[in-house]
């Protein structure tokens, strides 16, 4: 291959093709693999990995495709059994056979799907805990697990949805809606070359699956932009730089992210289109960037109440916040007041979104010289009107955004330490403990004890509930309180009845989470800017 001196006639131009649309063309036959692809080597575990990096909005990497001619045939790909019919301009697969194919084969596949694991691309999305499981040898697929193949078309899955066990649930509903929105409508780069020369398509085949190890966007990066002779200048400088201000340290493909974000360009593209573009495009940009994302990070600790970045429940406000802070440093207190209300309305009601297309758009809509117009279109995003109750999800997870919610709800409540009385410093815990920083209390995990009402913000170790009864023993009536705990769930607690505690304890943290929602999101409130601002542009319409 290494003698190979042929090239392309045309270079391939990047675009991007939605999962919906690329696995109808696959259904529709225009999608051909050549005679020199290698056979299907994936497993359940592969697919299962694909299916939650496109749920979580993660890149999964390029497709290569070649534009040619195809005769009709009756193609198979994976489980899936196509007459194709002849066509002068079919997409032949130069590389990303393995994930069209489990795309395919995972969403288009005929129903009602196996419940046992047949072949490696019969999967569930788990809408209870929001991961993708096969299904069980025994064949006995829980209640809440639905089916990939339902997610593929948003009408037939409210159909599907209404004869759902649990229909009823408003939460899982949501779930499952918006885990279909996610798959459909995620983006997945792609090049298509012109050229019908086979021994080219194998050289390409060739290098572009024997070119060494993929890096990650943060090895990318600092390859590309680090050394550069000011500090930080990698991501992880940046980071360990941020950690100092006591909120953790941040995600370094979250800051990749707000870089990008620091730029006004599209978060939404890959790092690889905006470099082809650019190829200086983030050049000093961790340098440059790092006073506005500490600007951003006190906003989110004084003004948005949000302790340290474990309790925030989407990242979604740290990047689109970096552009904002880049271009106005030193906001009004209107703007300040009006950007907390953003903060927690999109925090609340992104699930109902596509949060993608919320984050292009609040970048975009970030206008340099108009403060307090950027903040007025911010808010258009997002709707004002107060969402549903927040409800406690029924299991606890560290890294899910209800769980995130229910944490600062706790936080909100001001715990304090029993030794002395005093508040806790939760971002201190949290830096020092981890996620063991939220203790569980009943030292068992099946039903409510499997929620966030079994969590504490207390310090210590292990299951907290002996602390919790010498605490009742010393009638600490106001720690309980500062913790969502009642005098009634005291009581069920010493009395050994966990169900009780537990059930009284939810729904003051409900509350708590519900309180705190109302008053920084300040749902139906006037978001009018300041009057000198008013004024200004009555002027000028005038």
């Amino acid at each position: 291959m290494s003698g190979n001196t042929k090239h392309l006639a045309v270079r391939p131009e990047a675009d991007t093709e939605t999962v919906e649309d690329l696995v109808g063309r696959v259904m529709r036959g225009t999608v051909r693999i050549p005679s020199f692809q290698r056979g299907l080597r994936w497993e359940a575990a592969d697919v299962k990995s694909l299916f939650e990096s496109i749920y979580r909005g993660y890149p999964i990497g390029s497709l290569l495709l070649r534009k040619g001619a195809a005769e009709a045939k009756a193609i198979e790909i994976g489980p899936l059994r196509i007459n194709a019919p002849e066509t002068q301009s079919a997409l032949w697969v130069v590389d990303g056979q393995q994930r069209l194919t489990a795309l395919a084969a995972g969403l288009a596949r005929p129903t009602p799907v196996p419940t046992r694991p047949v072949d490696a691309y019969v999967l569930y999305f788990d809408a209870e805990n929001q991961t993708f499981e096969p299904p069980p040898k025994s064949g006995d697929v829980p209640s809440t697990w639905v089916p990939v193949a339902h997610l593929l078309d948003a009408s037939g899955l409210s159909e599907w949805i209404f004869n759902w066990p649990h229909s009823t649930d408003a939460a899982l509903r949501t779930t499952v809606f918006q885990a279909g929105t996610r798959l459909r409508q995620y983006r997945v780069p792609l090049y298509v070359v012109e050229t019908d020369d086979e021994e080219l398509l194998k050289d390409i085949f060739y290098r572009t699956n024997n070119s060494g190890k993929p890096l990650h966007w943060k090895e990318v990066h600092d390859a590309l932009f680090g050394d550069s002779g000011g500090h930080p200048s990698t991501l992880g400088d940046l980071a360990s730089e941020l950690q100092q201000l006591g909120m953790g340290r941040p995600d370094e493909e979250q800051l990749h992210s707000c870089l990008i974000a620091y730029k006004g360009l599209d978060v939404t593209r890959s790092f690889a289109e905006h470099y082809r573009k650019d190829p200086e495009v983030l050049r000093d940009a961790v340098r440059d960037a790092l006073p506005a994302l500490r600007r951003v990070l006190t906003f989110l600790n004084w003004d948005a109440e949000i302790a340290h970045l474990r309790l925030l429940p989407r990242s979604l406000p740290l990047v689109v916040l970096t552009r904002f802070f880049h271009l106005f440093p030193d906001p009004s207190p209107r703007s300040t007041q009006l950007l907390t209300r953003w903060t927690w309305r999109t925090l609340l009601t992104t699930a109902f979104y596509d949060e993608r297309t919320l984050l292009r758009r609040g970048v975009a809509c970030i206008r340099e010289d108009d403060e307090e117009g950027t903040v007025q279109e911010l808010l258009s995003l997002v709707p004002n009107e107060r969402p549903a109750d927040f409800v406690l999800p029924a299991r606890f997870d560290a890294r899910a955004a209800e769980s995130r919610l229910a944490l600062l709800g706790m936080a909100s409540l001001n715990p304090l330490d029993p030794d002395d009385n005093q508040p806790v410093d939760v971002a201190a815990l949290i830096e020092a403990k981890d996620a063991a920083a939220f203790r569980s209390i009943i030292p068992r995990h099946e039903g409510l004890a499997r929620s966030p009402a079994n969590r504490i913000l207390l310090p210590g170790s292990g299951s907290a509930r002996k602390d919790l009864l010498e605490m009742g023993a010393h009638n600490h009536t106001k720690v309980f309180a500062s913790h969502a705990i009642s005098s009634e769930a005291a009581e069920a607690l010493s009395s050994a009845k966990p169900d009780v505690f537990l059930n009284e304890r939810k729904s003051r943290i409900e509350s708590a989470v519900r309180s705190l929602a109302e008053r920084l999101a300040a749902w139906e409130r006037g978001d009018r800017p300041s009057v000198r601002y008013i004024l200004e542009h009555a002027h000028e319409d005038g």
